[in-house]
């Protein structure tokens, strides 16, 4: 899991000021192919998409967000969860950062750490289907079904072909059919 969650958030980048990397002109072109695009090119669609997210455009950021998975990797969670603080301290509005420590927050059982830095990541870029999906099966095991599939449906409106996604929102819709919804 740890290693998934790395490759998601962790590429190369440039120098310069970190920059909201949402804000990334080729991403409404990237989400229009990914809507209306055929299922075979929306993987590579959809990894465009994550590897601009993923562009801090700072040096100093990617070095510690490399340090930080390194560290998170080798066992040293406290180090990992201190570069991330920093990460998130020099570079506030990179979605990212609040991604990664989410997602190590989770790993580490801080649900409600993870909870907050996921937030932070959709009010930056409400178009992150990476991380809906991951709430939506946080509110699943806290038995939230329906907050569940409304939050599957959002990720599946960025990305309909993700095929967990769409499983996962089926088995709901089934659950709750005859609730209101």
């Amino acid at each position: 899991m740890r290693t998934v969650i790395c490759a998601l958030f962790c590429f190369g980048v440039m120098a310069a000021p970190a920059w909201a990397d949402q804000t990334d002109p080729r991403l409404d072109q990237l989400f229009e192919e990914l809507r209306v695009g055929d299922a075979l090119s929306a993987n590579d669609t959809a990894s465009r998409i994550v590897e601009i997210w993923s562009d801090s455009q700072s040096d100093t950021v990617d070095i510690l967000l490399t340090r930080a998975s390194e560290s998170y990797d080798a066992g040293a969670f406290d180090l990992s969860m201190t570069l991330l603080d920093h990460v998130v301290g020099l570079a506030p509005n990179f979605a990212q950062g609040y991604a990664l420590r989410g997602s190590h927050r989770l790993s580490l059982g801080d649900q409600a750490g993870a909870i907050a830095d996921f937030s932070k990541v959709l009010e930056l870029e409400p178009r992150q289907f990476v991380i809906r999906i991951t709430l939506a099966e946080l509110l699943i095991s806290n038995d939230e079904k329906r907050d569940a599939y409304e939050m599957f449906q959002k990720a599946l409106e960025w990305n309909p072909h993700d095929d967990h996604a769409r499983r996962r929102a089926r088995k709901l819709r089934e659950e709750l059919d005859g609730q209101e919804i």
